[in-house]
């Protein structure tokens, strides 16, 4: 990644995937990490913004060259990859821990108690490709007979969900604070809300509730692009549903691994469209989220698109922008 920013929210975030959202029903999780299609967005967005640009002028095409170069045309892709969605914290970076790490259930209920005084590690076992194991029990997958397990675990638990600090990324053994929980750097609030028809007035009985995640005051996001798009080096930007307003500053990105060839794995630090082209590579996932959203240039819904979670990990550098991962 050549650019970096950093991001941070004045108030929550507003963030789902393309379940529907029914009055009187329950909200559904709170997406998190942000779609890179919506961080692409919002720096888009944030670059008409700078420029004095309206979008009706965009999406006429009436703007300057050098704008749409930076920001693409309407409707069109954005001419630059969101490749790490990050969190930091005090000073360090964490990432989304890779999903083949696994930690004793008993170690980790023991590990997140923190008490005072007590010097708390916490073993990482991390899942590996047992095909005589797996064929000798008889295992068929649509993944193929070549499947990742962990074993010597008398009750697993997958550490998928959880952040880890970027410098522990090949470490066996964590020491306290090495590796959060989703609740030590962000919490989750749900909101009630009432539904307008298009003139803006209420629909009776059509109550909505929404959850939102707040960002713990000393969390940002850590943004790594391939490209910067022609943005001031601070200012504001919209991100997300409700347009929540965050301020942004361009950093020092952090020291990630580099590809020299000889690695195995590779770690995605933000999600993946999933693909017929990438399908083949995927070495472990967690569940698959859908997408959608608005399509403003054309006024309608866009297509759904299925895209794997940040910390997933493959077997080839998949766009060139995972990092590998030591074995």
């Amino acid at each position: 990644m050549k650019t970096w920013y950093s991001i941070t929210p004045v108030d929550t975030l507003f963030l789902r995937g393309a379940e529907p959202m029914e009055a009187g029903q329950p909200s559904r999780e709170a997406l998190f990490p942000p779609p890179v299609s919506v961080i692409a967005g919002a720096l888009r967005t944030a670059v008409l913004k700078q420029e004095g640009i309206t979008f009706a002028d965009y999406k006429a095409g009436k703007c300057p060259k050098e704008v749409l170069e930076s920001v693409g045309s309407c409707g069109g892709p954005a001419p630059f990859q969101v490749g790490a969605v990050l969190l930091g914290r005090g000073g360090a970076v964490y990432v989304p821990c890779p999903v083949h790490c696994f930690a004793d259930s008993a170690e980790l209920k023991e590990y997140r108690k923190k008490t005072e005084g007590k010097q708390t590690t916490l073993n990482i076992h991390r899942a590996v490709p047992l095909s005589k194991e797996a064929a000798a029990l008889f295992l068929h997958s649509s993944a193929g007979a070549d499947l990742p397990l962990v074993h010597d675990m008398l009750d697993p638990k997958p550490l998928a969900g959880c952040w880890l600090r970027l410098d522990c990324l090949g470490k066996a053994k964590l020491a306290a604070g090495e590796l959060l929980a989703a609740s030590d750097l962000y919490d989750v609030e749900v909101r009630t809300g009432i539904a307008v028809d298009e003139k803006r007035k209420v629909r009776e009985g059509a109550i909505y509730s929404a959850t939102h995640i707040r960002l713990r005051p000393d969390v940002h996001l850590v943004i790594g692009l391939d490209r910067a798009p022609d943005l001031t080096d601070k200012g504001t930007l919209a991100l997300g549903g409700e347009q929540r307003l965050c301020g942004y500053k361009r950093c020092k990105g952090p020291d990630l691994p580099q590809a020299d060839g000889s690695a195995g794995l590779y770690l995605a630090l933000a999600p993946v469209e999933l693909t017929e082209a990438v399908l083949p590579y995927v070495f472990a996932a967690a569940k698959p989220v859908t997408l959608a959203g608005w399509d403003l240039a054309k006024g309608f819904h866009k297509a759904t698109t299925t895209w794997l979670s940040a910390g997933t990990v493959f077997t080839e550098n998949i766009n060139t922008l995972c990092i590998p991962l030591a074995q």
